[in-house]
């Protein structure tokens, strides 16, 4: 049980400080390096608080804290800065062993996974084709496994040459915007149909499946689907299961990519 008490900080020792960026790398040295598990929880919580991304990855080495506390608070502040980039730390977080640790975790994820989406792309130069991601979660996995495979996505698609997933200004194009750069639009959609575990033994067997289609951007007419999957053996943990999971559906991106770069060559010049 937590005590409600560790959760009651004071700011005073933060209001001193002179600059933003003072206080995010004082915090940060504390979360990593102080002795004192009231100290680590009092970083977490007002890194937090500050909303500063350079907090990130301190908070998410911070959900491997031997503290328990920690770790729940590391957990509730990256929800509330909403890095994308903290997905994968989260999700791994919602094993935790702690019953706390993985609520806050649960409810991080569902924050991050839900935040606008920060790809670190620039137009390509050359590309004919503008996608979008627009993969959604299904009952099976939920948002966190759909986000691996977003992110799995945003990499895989990237290598197709005459592809680009951005087109400058961050916001999603509009139908002239991509007229007046020559490129043509679609989006890489889909759900995850099925990933399950199998234990047998001493191992267990980790089997996905990714229905894709690819549709007209921003009309969204269905123009091409498939159905891609991936079998793994793993060991019987349940950090095994978990690494498991997030490499069959990494694998089953790759599919999908060859998909569609090879739809994408079927159009013409």
């Amino acid at each position: 049980m937590i005590r409600r008490a560790l959760l009651v900080v004071s700011l005073a020792f933060v209001l001193c400080a002179p600059a933003r960026g003072d206080k995010v790398d004082d915090l940060t040295r504390s979360l990593m390096q102080d002795p004192s598990y009231k100290v680590r929880v009092q970083s977490a919580l007002v890194l937090g608080k500050l909303n500063d991304k350079r907090a990130v990855p301190a908070l998410i080495q911070a959900l491997k804290d031997e503290n328990e506390s920690v770790r729940g608070v590391a957990a509730t502040s990256l929800g509330r800065i909403g890095d994308r980039s903290a997905a994968n730390g989260l999700l791994e977080a919602t094993n935790d062993s702690s019953e706390f640790v993985r609520t806050q975790a649960k409810k991080a994820l569902e924050l991050v996974s839900n935040a606008s989406p920060q790809l670190a792309v620039t137009p390509r130069a050359g590309a004919r084709f503008y996608l979008s991601i627009g993969f959604s979660g299904s009952q099976h996995g939920g948002p966190q496994y759909a986000e691996v495979v977003r992110s799995a996505l945003a990499k895989e698609l990237q290598k197709l040459p005459e592809v680009t997933l951005s087109v400058g200004g961050g916001a999603e194009p509009s139908a002239q915007a991509l007229s007046s750069k020559r490129l043509q639009g679609y989006v890489v959609d889909g759900t995850i149909e099925r990933l399950s575990s199998t234990h047998a033994g001493g191992q267990q067997q980790v089997d996905c499946d990714l229905k894709a289609w690819v549709a007209t951007y921003p009309g969204k007419s269905i123009k091409m689907m498939a159905t891609e999957g991936a079998s793994l053996q793993t060991g019987s943990g349940p950090a095994e299961e978990l690494s498991a999971k997030k490499d069959c559906l990494v694998a089953a991106v790759e599919a999908v990519r060859e998909d569609v770069g090879k739809f994408l060559k079927t159009l013409s010049p």
